[in-house]
Order: C-alpha cells, then structure tokens, then sequence
C-alpha cells in the first residue's frame, strides 16, 4: 500500500512500483491510499479518477484532522505543532488502512535528500544520530504486523523532479498555511546542504555512505541509548570523585580524555614559559601575554563549572565544585 499525497515524489514512485510490478520474479499487488486532513488549503480529490485509470485499488480517507488538532492539545487546546500532529495523525490512518485491508507492506516516498536534512536537523536541533528508517515493522496491538519501507532512500530529489514533469503528472500543489506560512526549518537545511553541495559536488554521495548504518531499524535506538549510558556514566563517576575527594578539592587530573575535551574546545593564547622565568624578568610585553594566559585559564575554570563532577583547568590541576 503506498502512501499517496500527490506530491511529485509518491506520484512518481507509484509508476516505479507499477513499472517493476511488470517484470519482477516476485509478484505483488499494489493499493493506494491517500489521507484528506480537511482543510481548504489541501485538496487532494482529483487524484480519484486518476488512480482509478490507472486500474489500482484506491482507498481515500476523509478524517478532519485538521479542525481536531484545535482541542488535542494540553488542557483540551490547540496543539503545539500542527504539521507534527498531522503527520502523525496520517500515519496512523495508513497503518490501519494497510491492516484493515491485507496489505503487509506501506510504501513511503521519501527520498535521499529528505534522510540527509532529517539527519542534520536531528543532530542539530537534539543531539542524536538518526534519520529515516528505511525499513522497519510495526503492530496494530492485536497481532498483527506490517513492514513500512522506503524504496526511494538512495535517490535524489531532482531525479523524482524531472521524471514528474517528463512524464506529466497531476501534481497536488500543498499550501497549508501551517506548513508554509512560519519559516521552516527543513527549508533552511535544504539550502544550506544546496550550498555546500555547489562546492562539494559530491557530497551527497558522502552523505548516503554515512547514513546506510542509520537507516537500519535497530541503529539509531542503540546510538541514542549508548549516548544515554555515556552520560550515566559520567554523572556516576562524578559522584564518586565527590565523595572521595571533597568539595573543592584540588589534585592532579589523570583522566586524558578531560584534558582533550577542554583542549579540543578552546586553546589558551600563546605564551612564554611562565615557570621556567621569574616575572621580575619578563619584558612588558611578556608580562602581559602571561596576564592574558592566567585570566583565560580562570574563565575557561569558571564557565566549567556548571558540569558535574571534577573541572580540569589547562595547567593540568583539577578542581570539585560544589
């Protein structure tokens, strides 16, 4: 069953579907399934009588997910984000759909570009390593399962382009004001991926290698889940090293990954050897590249201060704060 919102790209994956229904040694059935969200702004009908000519089976779902979205929010208000509750609200509508009617797989149209901008914005926005899934399994509750891949994962989105306006089809233009009146952060990756692109004409290619591990169903979870345990394990032994060696407590700091970390985030200005050279003995101008030296290790300590367990300054020396 693919997901058909009449957009370029699941238009043009319904005729790559139909194309290898033809000649394939596996022979499959193909449906599809479009979700009207009820709003003025997003009509998708004329897609009936074209998916009928084509002979495919077509189920097309009426839920007012739209005007729902004005109480399903905390304390029975509006949503936070609407273009989130609806993309859900559609995915849920698909699976069942898929269920209800024999079908075990749902088709999603997602393309390259889409899993390269939802990698950067993940990564950016929350700190994990994920993306796209190109493949995995979810159940109704009652038994029943059903595969959700992603068949375009290793395109471009200018191929699926062309082919649309090569071969002419009846693209539904979305205009959601939800969508496209508050500045989108999926736009902005999208340029700025376009930019780097112009100077790395094979970026993409890059990007494709880096994100096949992540597209695996059990990848991200477990990337996300060891970053959890990194953390944990941080905060376990800065509690140890609290209670060993007291509150403000000074000492030599043998753990390299510390130095390296705050080495790696900033570097101090450059300057004579301090300790080798009493100050009595240093011209003006090295007395104040020391000052600067001292001044920068002192902020460097106090901005540290808000991690816990022990801060490790650049001369090597570390301290608990309370």
């Amino acid at each position: 069953l693919l997901g058909l919102s009449g957009g370029k790209d699941s238009l043009t994956l319904l005729h790559a579907l139909l194309a290898v229904q033809k000649r394939a040694p596996v022979k499959f059935e193909i449906g599809c399934c479009t979700i009207d969200p009820g709003t003025d702004s997003f009509d998708p009908s004329p897609l009936i009588p074209y998916v009928e000519s084509l002979g495919v089976p077509y189920f097309y779902v009426r839920d007012p997910i739209v005007s729902k979205a004005a109480t399903a929010g905390p304390n029975g208000g509006p949503v936070t984000s609407l273009c989130s509750y609806c993309a859900r609200m559609k995915r849920g509508l698909l699976y069942s759909t898929a269920l209800k009617n024999g079908y075990n797989k749902l088709v999603l149209a997602q393309h390259l570009d889409d899993c390269a901008e939802s990698f950067f914005m993940s990564a950016m926005k929350n700190g994990f390593l994920r993306t796209m899934k190109a493949h995995y399994k979810v159940g109704d509750g009652e038994g029943g399962e059903l595969s959700v891949i992603r068949p375009l994962v290793y395109v471009r989105e200018n191929v699926l382009r062309d082919y649309a306006l090569k071969a002419n089809l009846p693209i539904i233009n979305e205009n959601c004001p939800a969508c496209f009146e508050e500045p989108k952060e999926r736009a902005r990756v999208k340029k700025l991926l376009s930019k780097e692109e112009n100077l790395a004409p094979n970026l993409f290619d890059s990007i494709k290698k880096a994100l096949i591990p992540l597209m695996d169903k059990d990848v991200g979870d477990r990337c996300r889940q060891f970053g959890d345990e990194v953390v944990e394990r941080g905060r376990r032994e800065g509690e140890m090293r609290r209670g060993k060696d007291g509150g403000g407590k000074k000492g030599r700091c043998d753990d390299k990954d510390e130095d390296d970390d705050v080495g790696k985030k900033s570097s101090p200005p450059a300057t004579t050897n301090a300790t080798s050279s009493p100050l009595q003995d240093f011209t003006d101008e090295q007395l104040e590249e020391e000052l600067k030296r001292r001044t920068f290790i002192k902020e460097e300590a106090l901005k540290a201060t808000k991690r816990s367990g022990p801060v490790c300054t650049i001369d090597g020396t570390c301290e608990i704060f309370e």
